[in-house]
């Protein structure tokens, strides 16, 4: 798969080529591995728990599963680090970021031969060694599809081109097949697909009777063509809304948001003249005088269409649905197409023009001039590229103003630079010219790339700091045998859990009691008003959580606000309660239910505490809070009342507390009720948008 022509002599022989790149490779891989081994801990929730799941189960079972569920491939990235998960946690741990680290970093092979088509060896080496010097490299310790389907999509990227060159069945099956794996490694990379297909259609298109027929086309004919072209392009948009939400959503409705995140995914953090040169590639008659040049080109335009239209679609989506985005991470796998361009420009002195290299650089400055900085956001794991501005930021003490003309002016240095190059008579001069802007491309690249996994590295540094230590201290108390985690009010904030799970092996499920465990999970049914759960999860060990205890042995002291229970069998409620908050507030309603007695009494009294002391403001409105009591029954399944024996009314005020204390015999149900509720951000701001009635409490006090 190498280019058809050579322009000039070879300056490197392939063993030489070969010898560089495994340099190279052994040199970058290094690199990462030592960033892998700083970072402590898992940061992106839920994905990289769910890909581990998945690969637990793939390891332990040999199919996919998820806390023992069947799941979804979810991606061959599961398969890939499976093997790493026989491992204790913590050795796993460190075995699958390795694994990551040494996949990725192999995006250098396939981007040598994609360079190649185009470029010399010494410059299609320069150009593998940009596309793993890059910021994606970043994502390389990660639990997540990136570090395999970065170098998977640059492998069919390259078959396609190498198809295009010389057509033929295999080279026709082997880049339809690497397109199927690069979907199976991640969704995202059915755009290939998109790729392949035009490029099987650019090929039926330069078919010798199709050209025999279209050279007796009227103009007439060619307009029928473009009307049909548009048509196609209206059915297929209305076919893909029907189907894909986020297509129906981007186009019908978040148009203006379209263009801005194309745009923004667009701006590269490879410096600018990596942009810049690819576009006057492109645009290079030089460039598609060869049946190779031609292929790259194809293969770059259609590849940059396919990739920035899904970036522009999904982030227009998520502007809509969650938050604006800078989806570069969506785009990452036009880096190696890039450098490569950029490689044979520098490599032929002659193939970009001026007028190309002017056309290019205006292209650049509007990417530059529309970009978004997001300075006050490091680390950004969405577009690792904005790094270097943060950089500048945190370093130089830039502000957006600043950065944005540094970028203007690197832009106007390229053009400088990339011109130079072409009109300069001297060759050692156009090359010393060429050798300091892959230099400078290296640096800007690398840097970012390091300062975006520093970042990355502190935040997973801040996770680690939550989880108790050692992380894995249940298996170490429970000898590894299965462990229930069994909690409510899960949903605000579920890192904790993501963790306990992700470093400890026993807890093989994770259950609430009202809905808000993280998937796959179970909210367990009451079994009786002795608290027995239905079903039983059939465990000896139960980690408690906000609001749960169980009967049986505490063993070593709470943790983070979780609780672990040699549990009695069968596994049984002591107490638990029902929308409360882990910071203790409750909405409108909660709810609380005693199954077990206390220091072996059952009678005693039952005390709620209501306050709004965390609530002093004006605009706190006065409550109105029912208290109701009584013997506990299996009510559709669920805990409430035999009867209601007690009905207590009190009136809260702002800064107010009220205690209520009523005789109670175990095992009894509580509800308490509190009207009107009222949101902190509309009254003082701060970002809590929950409607709170108030903070309250529950105990048993047994008679002594």
């Amino acid at each position: 798969m190498t280019p058809v022509a050579e322009r000039e002599p070879e300056r490197l022989s392939p063993g030489v080529a070969r010898w560089l790149l495994a340099v190279a490779y052994l040199v970058f891989a290094a690199l990462y591995a030592w960033q892998a081994s700083k970072r402590v801990s898992p940061t992106i929730f839920s994905d990289e728990i769910e890909f581990t799941q998945i690969s637990r189960g793939i390891a332990e079972h040999g199919t996919p599963s998820r806390l023992g569920e069947p799941s979804s491939l979810g991606s061959l990235y599961t398969y890939l680090v499976a093997p790493a998960w026989w491992l204790g946690p913590s050795s796993a741990w460190e075995a699958a970021k390795l694994i990551g680290v040494l996949v990725m970093t192999a995006a250098l092979f396939p981007a040598y031969g994609l360079a190649r088509l185009v470029a010399s060896r010494p410059w299609a080496v320069a150009a593998a060694v940009g596309a793993v010097a890059a910021p994606p490299l970043a994502y390389a310790p990660y639990l997540l599809e990136e570090p395999l389907a970065y170098p998977v999509s640059t492998a069919a990227l390259w078959a396609i081109a190498a198809m295009l060159i010389r057509p033929g069945l295999r080279r026709y099956a082997l880049a339809g097949a690497i397109c199927v794996v690069a979907l199976l490694v991640r969704g995202q990379l059915g755009v290939l697909l998109v790729v392949y297909l035009a490029a099987l259609g650019y090929l039926a298109w330069r078919r010798p009777a199709v050209a025999r027929w279209r050279s007796g086309w009227t103009r007439g004919d060619w307009l029928g063509v473009v009307l049909l072209a548009i048509g196609a392009l209206v059915v297929f948009s209305a076919a893909a809304g029907h189907r894909s939400e986020p297509w129906y959503v981007a186009t019908g409705f978040q148009k203006h948001l379209v263009f801005d995140n194309a745009v923004w995914s667009v701006r590269s953090g490879l410096a600018v003249l990596p942009v810049v040169a690819a576009v006057a590639a492109f645009l290079s008659p030089e460039l598609r005088a060869t049946e190779a040049g031609r292929a790259f080109v194809f293969v770059g335009v259609a590849a940059t269409i396919a990739f920035v239209t899904y970036a522009a679609v999904k982030g227009a989506y998520l502007a809509k649905t969650f938050s604006i985005l800078v989806v570069e991470r969506n785009v990452i796998y036009l880096v190696p197409l890039v450098l490569a361009a950029a490689a044979a420009v520098l490599d032929r002195r002659r193939l970009a023009t001026p007028a190309a290299l002017v056309t290019a650089a205006i292209a650049a400055l509007l990417l530059v001039l529309n970009a978004e900085l997001r300075l006050d956001q490091y680390p950004y794991f969405e577009s690792p590229s904005l790094a270097i501005g943060a950089f500048a930021n945190r370093n130089l003490s830039w502000d957006a103003a600043h950065v944005e003309r540094a970028l203007v002016a690197a832009t106007l240095i390229s053009l400088a630079l990339l011109t130079a190059r072409a009109l300069v008579r001297s060759t050692n001069a156009a090359l010393a010219l060429a050798v300091v802007a892959a230099c400078g491309v290296t640096t800007w690249a690398l840097t970012t790339e390091i300062y975006a996994a520093r970042g990355l590295n502190i935040f997973s540094e801040r996770m680690h700091q939550i989880s108790p230590k050692p992380v894995d201290w249940i298996d170490q108390a429970t000898g590894g045998e299965p462990t229930l985690y069994l909690g409510q009010q899960m949903g605000k904030d579920q890192n904790p859990i993501w963790l306990l799970e992700f470093w400890n092996y026993s807890i093989d499920k994770i259950w609430s009691i009202d809905g808000t465990a993280p998937l796959p999970s179970l909210s367990p049914d009451l079994g009786g008003p002795d608290g027995r759960l239905s079903p039983d999860p059939e465990v000896g060990w139960v980690v408690t959580g906000n609001g749960v205890e169980v009967v049986g042995e505490q063993v070593g002291e709470p943790r983070n606000g979780m609780t672990l229970i040699k549990a009695t069998q069968p596994v049984r409620f002591r107490n638990a309660q029902k929308g409360v908050y882990p910071d203790g507030w409750m909405s409108d309603r909660a709810s609380f239910s005693q199954f077990a007695p206390e220091q072996g009494t059952s009678r005693g009294f039952a005390k709620v505490v209501v306050s709004r002391q965390g609530a002093c403001g004006g605009g706190i409105p006065t409550a109105e809070v029912t208290i109701k009591i009584g013997p506990v029954a299996v009510v559709d399944k669920q805990p409430g009342f035999a009867r209601v024996d007690d009905v207590i009314r009190r009136r809260l005020e702002p800064c107010g507390l009220q205690t209520v204390v009523v005789r109670a015999t175990v095992p009894y149900h509580v509800e308490v009720a509190v009207s009107p509720t009222f949101v902190p951000d509309e009254i003082s701001g701060g970002g809590d948008v929950r409607e709170l009635g108030a903070q309250v409490g529950f105990a048993f006090e047994p008679l002594r």
